[in-house]
């Protein structure tokens, strides 16, 4: 196995989406191979069938495989999201190891201890300490950590499946926080307040960041699908015919309202589909500003409650995936929650692979290549023993 070599795999509603990427010398990631296929067994997080997705998921990695000209593939890991995922804020507890001073030791501790505040039956998946408040002297540091977690059963079950289907998964790590861990330093503008959104087909994930640190995460049920299925009843066409209006529309100015445009939407087989620009405008821009509004009164309470005790704003609004980065979509958060909403896409790959559709994947190899440079070398085989002996009595 060339443990070089991540394999990404980012599950979500409509498509199963996988990226090979290769770890260079200097730290770079190559990616040398991508892949897709449709999902089935998965509904915005909840596992409806768990061979059909793993199925789904052999079938993405097969084509990875192919593009990658069959390269072996290393350690691969799985991005999940919505309502597979547990978040919660807890407080840990611990005195530190030198009374007076907070060392990270100290943190990681007590945001291990934050984490037996975890219903059992979940897996921690990641821990991020939000806050710290050191007493004096004598008295113990409490740590507030942000913790992800998911049924310790579906995610047993689910590496069962797959381990059925040829593929052993190294990880599985919430798909939106790697998105934003690994694009917050690619940003635009650089802010310690923000919100990264990634509106997906059927899940819009939110993970907040107050101070320049992960504070918040969580999902709501809804995407894209929710424009695509108004789409297909108003214009009565099939899924795939209503997904490419609506990539058409949202590359279209909305200045043309109110012009009398109207647009060919043929697709293969129909001869029926010219559709006036307002008609789609009406259908379009009203289930863009109930998502919006939707997401606002979600997140704005919770917004608030965060920055309560800091005194601070959150300074922008970074959107992405599929549907995040609709202009019409951009516009409208903005107008919301009255501060710059931008869309955002992963900056150092390949022009073929840096489109928002591809940011959860671009997250989750940065998590890998992380995790095989943080891994202990362990190679201690009798050649490599005697191979590393000879190199020393050579040095002497």
């Amino acid at each position: 196995m060339n443990k070089k070599t991540i394999l990404a795999i980012d599950v979500g509603t409509g498509m199963i989406k996988a990226f090979a990427g290769r770890l260079e010398a200097d730290g770079t990631i190559v990616v040398i191979g991508s892949g897709a296929a449709p999902t089935d067994g998965y509904n915005k997080g909840d596992i409806t069938d768990i061979n059909a997705l793993a199925h789904s998921i052999r079938q993405a990695i097969d084509c990875v495989i192919m593009a990658a000209d069959n390269q072996p593939v290393g350690a691969a890991y799985l991005g999940i999201g919505g309502t597979a995922l547990v978040t919660d804020n807890c407080v840990g507890s611990i005195a530190p190891a030198i009374p007076g001073t907070v060392s990270q030791q100290d943190v990681a501790r007590a945001c291990k201890a934050a984490e037996f505040m975890i219903n059992s039956d979940n897996e921690v998946l990641h821990v991020f300490p939000v806050k710290e408040s050191p007493g004096l002297p004598g008295e113990a540091l409490e740590v507030d950590a942000h913790i992800v977690s998911a049924s310790k059963s579906t995610l047993k079950a689910l590496t069962a499946a797959l381990a059925g289907n040829g593929l052993h998964v190294n990880g599985i790590v919430s798909s939106s926080v790697m998105a934003a861990e690994a694009i917050k330093n690619e940003l635009p503008v650089q802010a310690d307040n923000f919100v990264f959104i990634d509106i997906g087909a059927g899940t819009t994930d939110f993970v907040v960041y107050v101070g320049g640190r992960l504070c918040f995460s969580a999902s709501l049920p809804l995407g894209g699908d929710y424009i695509t299925n108004d789409l297909m009843q108003g214009l009565t066409v099939n899924r795939a015919h209503a997904e490419e209006i609506k990539r058409y529309y949202s590359r279209l100015s909305p200045d043309l309202r109110k012009q009398g445009v109207v647009l060919d939407c043929n697709d293969y087989g129909t001869t029926d589909k010219h559709i006036s620009f307002d008609f789609l405008y009406d259908i379009i821009e009203s289930r863009v500003d109930e998502i919006c509004a939707l997401v606002y009164d979600y997140l704005r309470p919770r917004l608030d409650k965060q920055l309560a005790d800091s005194g601070q704003a959150i300074e922008r609004i970074y959107l992405t995936g599929g549907c995040g980065t609709m202009p019409s979509m951009v516009a409208c958060m903005a107008k919301y929650f009255q501060i710059q909403a931008e869309p955002v896409k992963p900056k150092y790959l390949a022009e073929e692979y840096a489109h928002p559709v591809n940011t959860v994947c671009y997250g989750i190899i940065h998590y890998g290549a992380g995790a095989i440079v943080r891994e202990p070398v362990t190679n201690t085989t009798p050649w490599n023993l005697f191979i590393h002996k000879a190199k020393r009595l050579l040095r002497i």
